[in-house]
């Protein structure tokens, strides 16, 4: 995991494909959409009408997502500058759509993911929109405790704004001793209610120039 977290990105791997890469996994996402309504349904348990919200939530975040990733460059000067964030864990919340743009927009700034989580219908939606990406993009790996405490050793930020506040002590403590830079969790409605660049502009911090 460690190894092709460091690989050098390619030059292919610019603004536009990165735009072309979400816009297909929009349209995947679209077209399962009945399965992914019936997986997010048993996941949260919830009524069908507000698993249907939750999916075209999603398939127009990724759409947002996708026309966001050639503007972040200009609009965000240390990536005007050439550089990208560093390599970055992911706590993605278990909810459906908040997953999506926790993924979705760490994925249009150019980040490189290392993805941990739970629930059966995120997994699903994670692993779709990495098949749309080159294979260092995303990893994903299991939600364990050995698992998730290796993360701490192989990326040099974690965004833990989805998670818990009383997210894994474990986990906290091997951040501390790897070094690793955290972005602490977030109130949900906090969270939701940060606009684009906002979200975004904090995966910056300490961003490096690829090899």
């Amino acid at each position: 995991m460690g190894e092709r977290l460091v690989r050098p990105r390619s030059p292919a791997h610019s603004a536009a494909r990165r735009g072309r890469a979400l816009l297909a996994a929009a349209a995947e996402v679209e077209s399962g959409r009945q399965q992914f309504v019936e997986q997010v349904r048993r996941a949260h348990r919830c009524r069908i009408s507000e698993a249907v919200a939750q999916v075209d939530g999603c398939i127009d975040t990724i759409v947002r997502w996708a026309g966001w990733a050639d503007k972040l460059d200009l609009l965000l000067p240390v990536a005007a500058g050439g550089r990208r964030p560093p390599p970055l864990g992911v706590l993605p919340p278990e909810e459906f759509l908040g997953a999506a743009r926790v993924l979705c927009s760490a994925l249009a700034a150019g980040a490189r993911c290392v993805v941990a989580h739970e629930s059966a219908a995120v997994g699903a939606l994670v692993d779709l929109v990495a098949a749309e990406f080159p294979a260092e993009a995303v990893t994903v790996v299991a939600r364990d405790r050995d698992t998730v405490r290796k993360l701490a050793t192989t990326v040099t930020l974690l965004d833990a704004r989805a998670a818990p506040g009383d997210w894994d002590a474990d986990l906290r403590l091997a951040c501390a001793e790897a070094g690793t830079r955290v972005l602490p969790p977030l109130p949900v409605g906090q969270l939701a209610g940060l606009d684009d660049l906002a979200l975004v502009g904090p995966l910056f911090t300490g961003a490096v120039r690829p090899a």
